[in-house]
């Protein structure tokens, strides 16, 4: 039986891109870093580059950023930050949005244009649960009780009634 998959054919990571036009190796900071060290993935990645083009010149280029994707932001949540930090007239479009079928996509981007300094939806859940907690505070008194003596009670033994009939 032949076998199906290649042993040898390794999966590569790209380190390292061209620039044909301006005749130049592009790379990260890090990448250029990691590949001073004799053997490691960047190295070798960087020793084939030098190999197909030896007249080509580095370049470092700037990492990209991860963009924040707001990963676990739904409608539920929208409604509670709406509730908690907006206006009843941003409760009443999102209504609205959310009454006349308008897609998710459109609601979030709308959202997300009401509220530029949104952050994290962990950071989120954590805004409207402190701004709630806050309101019962707010609406209930807190009542503190006076702390508990450090002293131990003294015996009683004294204080009992005296047993009858003897």
């Amino acid at each position: 039986m032949a076998k199906m998959r290649n042993e040898n054919v390794k999966a590569t990571a790209i380190y390292f891109t061209y620039d044909h036009i301006n005749k130049k190796i592009d790379g990260t900071e890090e990448n250029f870093r990691l590949s001073g060290i004799p053997g490691s993935a960047q190295d070798l990645a960087l020793m084939a580059c030098l190999k197909e083009h030896p007249n080509y010149d580095f370049r470092m280029v700037k990492a990209k950023k991860e963009k924040n994707s707001y990963k676990g932001l739904n409608r539920p949540l929208m409604h509670d930050y709406i509730d908690c930090f907006g206006s009843d007239e941003m409760m009443n479009q999102f209504q609205k949005m959310k009454k006349d079928g308008t897609g998710f996509p459109a609601i979030k981007s709308w959202f997300l244009d009401q509220f530029p300094a949104f952050g994290t939806v962990e950071k989120a859940k954590k805004e409207i649960q402190k701004h709630r907690l806050g309101e019962v505070k707010a609406k209930y008194k807190v009542v503190k009780l006076a702390p508990k003596s450090n002293s131990k009670p003294s015996s009683n033994i004294a204080d009992l009634p005296a047993a009858s009939g003897q």
